[in-house]
């Protein structure tokens, strides 16, 4: 038997998992994450934690599964999209990790916006937000001691790939699936884009190598490997993003699927074969996916999970340190509301990513009296199903030919049956549980497997790797109430976008 090894770099914590070629996981490692949170809006990570944590975790699984080190054919990575960070010619880290949920770089998402938007979007799939290009231009302009030592910009899964290989400055590496954030890409063409380097003065030198994510990229060094518990010389396969990871993992490779994170940052998307770029809302993504030819458009809530971390803390702390807090909460706002009420809850507590509105704060509009902690909590679940289903309604135009039969839900808010069902009522579509918990690590693990040869069809084994377990279907008199309560979640989410944006000097 063989195995494979694959590692998330995720925003809550780095997990690793040792699977056999099957598909079952034989071990697990999970190591917290340490978020370091500043004054002025900086979020960010020490990139040597991160390596630290991958190092760390391969070596308990190994430990953990007592299965013959030899037998380990490669290991993957997948990690955070959103955020970048920069390597020296030596290949060290230049910068720390400057976190998608860092909002430093917000005067330079304006300024892209105006001086290119539309450009960006055609060529790179999506509008300028809290994201790659906005981040290196915060750092040629406020940082520009550190941006010389800078020989390129990547993500922080392969820049440990990158460590754990001994490649220098020169052979630093980024897979296709996060070019859409970068906002210097040609995204279809796979390539970086000049005139969009141009236009904002950037150096085609601190871009990195372009590679495919099943690309072998180099070998594990004997100094890591000793530390890990591995042969040295094991491969290393580039991997992905962690969406683009999720999805394959979860067998999302068809045309029709769509898809839910219920994670740090709630995700949406959809499983399609056309790029068609969001020029008129500006709002959804176009990341191109891990199969050739296919595309996953997508908008992502800054924190939607964090939403309910948030709301389980100040709202229920005498259940918030148990290990079942969400069930507890969950079973006791269904028994106090059991019917929805005409309250919205606007997710976007640390700003609005689709479109980007970095100034957007959260909001709760239409509550009364008559309302009780309970009635805020299931608003906020609501208004995330109620953000998925504005995303969903520029989709089905962009798209109108293709029709949607289902969403996969993954992540820990899946658990979630009385949520399931929310989200199923509201966009009208069933909601269908997977027999996995650990999707992104099953996803690395598959390109580590077809990288080096052990899969024939990367496409078939993903559909075949999962199964559905249980569907939620729509709640029809549930899905009445939030058809009529929808243009009102709207019509509050243009209207607050305005108020925030006209004062957003009180949430620089």
């Amino acid at each position: 038997m063989h195995y494979l090894i694959g590692s998330d770099l995720g925003t809550t914590a780095t997990k690793t998992g040792l699977f056999d070629e099957e598909g079952n996981l034989i071990a697990l490692a999970r190591q917290k994450s340490n978020l370091i949170y500043g004054k002025d809006g900086s979020v960010v990570q020490d990139p040597y934690e991160m390596l630290s944590s991958v190092v760390e975790t391969v070596k308990e699984v190994v430990e953990k599964s007592g299965v013959s080190p030899s037998s380990i054919l490669a290991i993957a990575l997948d990690g955070q999209m959103a955020g970048v960070m920069g390597v020296d010619e030596s290949g060290e880290a230049a910068t720390p990790y400057d976190s998608w949920l860092d909002v430093r770089c917000a005067p330079y998402t304006e300024l892209m916006r105006e001086k290119a938007e539309e450009l960006i979007i055609k060529r790179s799939g999506m509008a300028p937000s809290i994201n790659h290009g906005p981040k290196i231009l915060w750092w040629k302009k406020e940082q520009p001691e550190v941006y010389q030592k800078i020989d390129k910009f990547t993500v922080p899964s392969c820049w440990v790939s990158q460590k754990l290989c001994g490649l220098r400055g020169e052979k630093t590496f980024i897979d296709y699936t996060y070019l859409h954030f970068s906002c210097f890409s040609h995204l279809e063409d796979g390539c970086w884009d000049r005139e969009l380097m141009e236009i904002f003065e950037v150096e085609e030198s601190k871009f990195p190598l372009i590679v495919k994510p099943w690309q072998v990229v180099g070998k594990i060094k004997k100094e890591w490997a000793e530390k890990m518990g591995i042969p040295a010389g094991t491969p290393v396969v580039a991997g992905c993003g962690d969406q683009a990871a999720n999805n394959l993992g979860a067998g999302v490779v068809e045309r029709g699927t769509a898809f839910d994170v219920a994670g740090t940052a709630s995700c949406f998307s959809l499983s399609v074969d056309r790029f068609v770029p969001d020029l008129e809302h500006k709002t959804i993504l176009f990341p191109r996916a891990v199969l050739e030819g296919y595309y996953y458009p997508m908008a992502y809530i800054n924190g939607g999970g964090l939403d309910l971390e948030w709301a389980k803390d100040e709202f229920f702390r005498e259940w918030a340190e148990l290990p079942n807090a969400f069930q507890l909460i969950d079973e006791e706002v269904e028994k106090i509301v059991s019917s929805p009420s005409s309250l919205v809850f606007l997710p976007h507590l640390r700003g609005r990513n689709c479109p980007g509105e970095p100034y957007f704060r959260g909001v709760f509009a239409g509550f009364s009296w008559d309302h009780r902690r309970e009635h805020l909590f299931r608003a906020i679940l609501e208004g995330i199903a109620f953000e998925y289903a504005y995303y969903l309604s520029i989709i089905r135009k962009l798209l109108p030919e293709i029709n949607f039969q289902e969403v996969r839900v993954i992540g820990g808010g899946a658990k979630s049956s009385f949520w399931n069902r929310i989200k199923a009522s509201i966009l009208r579509m069933p909601y269908v549980e997977l027999d996995r918990e650990e999707f992104a690590i099953w996803g690395s693990a598959l390109l580590a497997g077809f990288g080096v040869g052990l899969f024939s069809d990367l496409k078939e084994k993903s559909i075949h790797s999962v199964q559905k377990i249980k569907t939620h279907f729509p709640q029809e008199e549930w899905s009445a109430f939030y058809d009529n309560l929808f243009p009102f979640y709207l019509d509050t989410l243009e209207k607050m976008g305005k108020v925030f944006d006209s004062h957003k000097e009180l949430f620089s």
